[in-house]
């Protein structure tokens, strides 16, 4: 005890010291137009005593030893007027607003993500971000790294099946992931996206909206919605990384990213890895108890090229992302080639301001082969093409925002089911199916403040979105919110509420899949398509950000909010052998509360940060391994001669699980709650024009959970040499 009070006289002398020698500013750097938050911002004293760059809210913050009399305040961004103000006429905590101005062919291009962000239009909802700063602090390359210190975030998968997001207790299929604003979700057979297929060193930033509100992006994102941003280099540049571990992983990846002229840049992304997990763990049967079997081998491949032109109002991006996926047990085998063709086109055409258009095509030949008895296989192939239009304008008045987007959606699919044995073979279904769909989606914010309380502005929103299908199906949904932004020198606080509906239509692929295991038989092969699933949600919160004026830590974020969603018609599904429960049932209700704290820069090395999520869910059939309890609280140490430490504690409370035993029978079975570690540890090391990363992971480090009913939540040790140039 005597020690702790030691500890805190002791800080609390160092904060009083520093306030007597150090001066702070802070404010926010905004859009004149939209008021939008500039990210990336240059914010200087013209002395040179000391910079800071805008963060993803806009905000900076400026520690000055020393500062001159005649010393002015200078905010610089690309596309923008400069802004210039003596220092003493500053008042902390003010907003800057800067003025766009027309680029000359000669200045200078500086290649990051575009301004233009439907997220930041759409219906206030709970927040998480991280930037491209942050993540080298991280310094590591796995991205469950980056996710799971945030609130509200569960990661399932690993190396091989895929790293996949769950926010606040929904399956990962309900959450939407855009790169660079291309939907990801379908290259995966699931439709829930792999998060590994993304190269981490190449992230700009990625923001999570949490909750089912999402007007615009969020069209069947009962979860939520995850937007990641990439970054190019302007100067030609190669990463290559190695790992090895536990389970036999093996582990490579490489980005390479070279300017062809000053505005083109072409990169490559790719990985390869195997691993021999010894146990089942395909999704679906990790709900089951597990069983050693030596004859469990994956293998996965993904590339992902990219084109982007960068002109002085626009950004036009193609992509190419190849999926390949093999997993082989004794009784099963799946093969999975998927690839993904996108051009997206953002910024300025024929004078038409903020303007987006994106076209993208998904070929798809998936097979899938179970074993029965004998030498009998029961065999089912798909191959499926779907086809994205999408186009978003958005439209600016002097207190009224007004985003529109619209879609076109193309799905059709060739599915084949059959029965083969030696010198036999019966075709039990074959078909060619499609479907349509167009998607009408506007949200409409009004902002306003009072003049003699400057300090205080807010805005409310209105979201409709029409879904018309062309099998019947015609869907209305209506979503409405508030936000309030408090801002005091140091002090930032925003309230805020959603209220609304949404609704999730399963592909083509998602309905032959289903249906193809249940039929083992010819007698029935009529494809009845799986009905619509609806969400009502709502959410109370609010985010303070407090900054202070010592220098001992730079920010202290905080969030709490109270959620509640209800899904009505959720698909139930367990795979066995070659059987399969799919069944759409009722509706659940999952409740709970969400709150976080978060030290930034920490006497300079160190981040602090701690989650809680409390969760009831009401039919754990449809929700199963959905913890009651979800702590986590992580450490970081970021060292500027390299080196670099990650540690996460994590709780899960009690969820239930259940599966079919060998009688198919329905059994449950509660899963006790548990605790573990997760830890990084790393040194870069610089080498003339090279940076070499040798770096040590630990994942479930006390091994407290081992492999019954959990996702290869084992013990799962990896070294990984990296080198950047």
């Amino acid at each position: 005890m005597h020690k702790i009070i030691n500890i805190f006289i002791i800080l609390f002398t160092s904060v009083i010291f520093l306030q007597a020698q150090n001066i702070r500013i802070s404010g926010q750097v905004v859009d004149f137009q939209s008021e939008d938050p500039l990210q990336g911002a240059d914010v200087y004293l013209s002395s040179g005593a000391c910079g800071a760059v805008t963060d993803t809210d806009g905000t900076f913050q400026l520690f000055c030893k020393k500062v001159a009399m005649d010393d002015s305040l200078i905010v610089s961004y690309l596309g923008y007027q400069t802004y210039n103000i003596r220092f003493r006429q500053f008042k902390n905590g003010s907003t800057i607003y800067l003025k766009s101005k027309s680029l000359e062919l000669g200045d200078e291009i500086v290649v990051s993500a575009e301004r233009i962000d439907i997220l930041k239009q759409d219906i206030p909802l709970a927040k998480s971000t991280v930037d491209y700063q942050e993540i080298q602090q991280y310094g590591s390359s796995e991205i469950s790294d980056i996710l799971k210190p945030l609130p509200a975030i569960r990661i399932e998968g690993n190396d091989l099946d895929g790293r996949r997001i769950q926010i606040r207790g929904s399956d990962a299929d309900e959450v939407n992931v855009y790169l660079d604003g291309i939907l990801i979700n379908n290259v995966r057979s699931d439709n829930a996206a792999d998060l590994s297929i993304i190269p981490v060193e190449s992230i700009e930033s990625l923001e999570i909206l949490k909750g089912g509100n999402s007007a615009l992006l969020g069209q069947g994102a009962f979860g939520g919605v995850v937007s990641i941003k990439t970054r190019q280099e302007t100067e030609p540049s190669f990463y290559v990384k190695g790992k090895m571990g536990s389970f036999d992983s093996r582990y490579l990846i490489s980005n390479v990213s070279y300017p062809l002229q000053k505005r083109l840049i072409l990169s490559y992304f790719g990985q390869a890895s195997t691993l021999s997990p010894t146990i089942e763990y395909f999704p679906g049967e990790r709900f089951s108890e597990k069983t050693r079997s030596e004859g469990i081998t994956t293998s996965k491949q993904n590339h992902m090229v990219n084109l982007s032109y960068y002109g002085r109002q626009s950004q036009i991006s193609s992509y190419f992302i190849e999926y390949l996926y093999d997993y082989k047990k004794p009784s099963w085998e799946s093969t999975y080639r998927n690839y993904l063709f996108a051009t997206s086109f953002k910024g300025e055409l024929l004078g038409v301001r903020d303007l987006e258009i994106s076209v993208n095509h998904l070929f798809a030949r998936d097979k899938i082969v179970r074993k029965q008895t004998g030498t009998s296989e029961f065999i089912n192939s798909y191959i499926t093409n779907q086809t994205n239009l999408r186009l978003a304008k958005r439209i600016i008045f002097p207190t009224v925002d007004f985003q529109f987007l619209t879609e076109y959606y193309h799905d059709d699919l060739l599915n084949d089911s059959k029965v083969k044995d030696y010198g036999f073979e019966n075709g039990l279904y074959h078909g060619f199916i499609y479907d349509n769909r167009g998607s009408v989606a506007g949200v409409i914010s009004f902002r306003d403040k009072l003049k003699n309380l400057p300090i205080l502005s807010w805005k409310t929103y209105l979201g409709l979105r029409g879904d018309f299908v062309a099998s019947g199906n015609q869907d209305g949904t209506v979503t409405t919110g508030a936000q309030v932004n408090y801002n005091l020198e140091q002090w930032k606080l925003s309230p805020y509420f959603n209220y609304g509906k949404n609704v999730k239509y399963p592909s083509l692929r998602e309905n032959a899949y289903v249906q193809d295991l249940a039929l083992l038989s010819g007698a029935d092969s009529t494809f009845e398509k799986l009905k619509p699933e609806y969400n009502n949600s709502a959410e109370l919160g609010i985010s303070l950000t407090y900054f202070p004026k010592s220098t001992i830590y730079r920010t202290l974020d905080f969030s709490f909010a109270l959620f509640t969603n209800t899904v009505y018609n959720k698909l139930l599904t367990r795979p066995f052998d070659d059987l399969i429960a799919s069944v759409q049932v009722g509706r659940n209700q999952t409740r709970g509360i969400e709150t976080s704290f978060k030290f930034n820069q920490l006497l300079n090395w160190f981040s602090l940060g701690a989650a809680f999520v409390k969760i009831d869910v009401t039919n754990p059939l449809l929700y199963s391994y959905k913890p009651k309890e979800n702590l986590s609280i992580n450490l970081g140490f970021y060292s500027p001669m390299g080196l670099y430490l990650t540690s996460t504690f994590f709780y899960e409370g009690t969820s239930v699980a259940w599966y079919y035993d060998r009688d198919y029978n329905i059994l449950t079975e509660e899963i006790s709650a548990y605790n573990d570690m997760d830890v990084s540890c790393g040194f870069k090391v610089p080498f003339k024009d090279a940076e070499f990363d040798f770096q040590v992971s630990g994942y479930n480090v006390f091994d407290h959970s081992g492999f019954k009913y959990y996702y290869l939540k084992k013990r799962y040790v990896q070294f990984s040499v990296a080198m950047r140039y």
